[in-house]
């Protein structure tokens, strides 16, 4: 058992869904901040829910120790995730017992409160109230807009007025208000302005990571999986993470039958989500042999899987910029891979993208625009090696894991 920290060691309470030995993104993402923060010196116990990981026969104990963290699953349906209804009903459950369990921690550790699943800042701005709990709000995707621009909802509708004020009540009661993107500061500052609350001196940008001591650049003739997957002499691209609703996936099917001439590219993708059923149908019917599904990788097998390819591809439709940011891009550049960007220009990741020169940014739905940029690196090798190099030299310099956990660390230790 971890023995019992000192009166001054730093203390910070985790508020997510999704949490290790999770396999989706945030969960990742949350994982690895974690670890560093807890090697840094923090005490952190984690609150979240049912896992929701591939292996749905995998038993995991409602409390485990993980590197010195304690980690917390309280009760939640599972329904499964791709149905809209049944995973509102799981992300509800999961807030309430978050809010149930909460209620008699009497300590005064800070909150780190993720907008997944969005009802999740409700729990903390209403802890706060009850508690006098501090907490920090790290926004991953801002809702209400992102569901307005999915179709989910109507503009005008009821619903999205009262969620905006909920928002509201959230955003002045926290300590400090994360964003991962310019863009998305832009959209939170815009979405305040009425507030009577001094914003500017509340909200913090900050960049997304990876984990570069884990994600390296790995040869192909030392990769397993150039063999295991059948890749050996092929140029590949890589999708790899999360086909949700606004990920551009359709721009991606149409650029492989478009490429489905030429035979050494092949089209890898790994993950799972929303659009991915639709993405194998549309590869048997157009008889795509180019492209290759898996499900997701164990961590520490993504720098094999991601060092096999030799482009990784993001993509964000058209209207998401500052909604979200694909966290999948740092872990592409890790593995020294070129990036090509199928993302609105406005958008975090187009910027990145350009600002580090280690890729190509394309129009979302250009499929002609992404069908001549593969072919641009395709036929120029040297363009491609010096854009995968300023792509883990950006990894290094900026965006390490180390360098957001230093960022956090000093926030977790000025709230109180």
């Amino acid at each position: 058992m971890k023995p019992h920290p000192a009166d001054n060691t730093p203390k910070l309470l985790v508020l997510c869904q999704l949490f290790y030995p999770e396999l989706i993104s945030t969960g990742q993402t949350l994982t690895e901040l974690c670890e560093e923060l807890a090697d840094m010196g923090v005490d952190i116990k984690v609150v979240c829910g049912p896992p929701t990981i591939v292996d749905r026969k995998t038993q995991i104990p409602n409390y485990i120790e993980y590197r010195g963290i304690r980690i917390k699953r309280v009760w939640g349906t599972r329904f499964p995730k791709f149905n809209i209804l049944g995973n509102l009903i799981n992300q509800v459950t999961f807030a309430f017992s978050s809010f149930i369990h909460l209620l008699r921690d009497a300590s005064k550790a800070p909150v780190l409160v993720l907008t997944n699943p969005p009802f999740l800042g409700i729990v903390c701005a209403l802890l706060q109230m009850v508690r006098k709990k501090p907490y920090i709000y790290l926004i991953f995707d801002v809702y209400p807009d992102t569901a307005v621009k999915l179709g989910l909802l109507k503009k005008k509708s009821l619903l999205v007025r009262i969620w905006n004020r909920a928002n509201t009540f959230v955003f002045k009661r926290a300590s400090t208000v994360v964003v991962i993107g310019r863009c998305m500061k832009d959209i939170i500052m815009e979405k305040m302005k009425s507030s009577d609350v001094d914003f500017k001196n509340k909200i913090r940008m900050l960049h997304l990571w990876t984990d570069d001591r884990l994600i390296q650049p790995v040869t192909k003739e030392k990769n397993p999986f150039t063999e295991k997957w059948n890749l050996k002499g092929k140029f590949v691209l890589i999708y790899s993470g999360n086909m949700s609703k606004f990920h551009d996936m359709e721009t991606i099917m149409k650029t492989a039958n478009a490429l489905i001439d030429y035979k050494d590219i092949v089209f890898l993708f790994i993950g799972e989500g929303y659009k991915k059923p639709w993405m194998t149908e549309y590869a048997a019917k157009h008889q795509l042999t180019n492209c290759q599904f898996h499900t997701y990788v164990d961590r520490e097998e993504l720098k094999f899987s991601l060092s096999c390819a030799d482009i990784g591809l993001v993509s964000l439709q058209e209207g998401h910029e500052g909604l979200s940011v694909p966290s999948k891009v740092f872990g592409l550049m890790a593995a020294g891979l070129p990036v090509i960007a199928i993302t609105p220009q406005s958008s975090e990741v187009a910027r990145i993208v350009m600002e580090e020169e280690c890729g190509l940014v394309v129009k979302p739905g250009d499929v002609k625009g992404l069908t001549e940029s593969i072919l641009n690196l395709y036929n120029d090798r040297q363009k491609l090696k010096l854009m995968g190099k300023n792509a883990r030299q950006a990894i290094d310099t900026k965006y390490s894991l180390r360098s957001a956990a230093k960022s956090y660390f000093e926030i977790i230790t000025s709230t109180s």
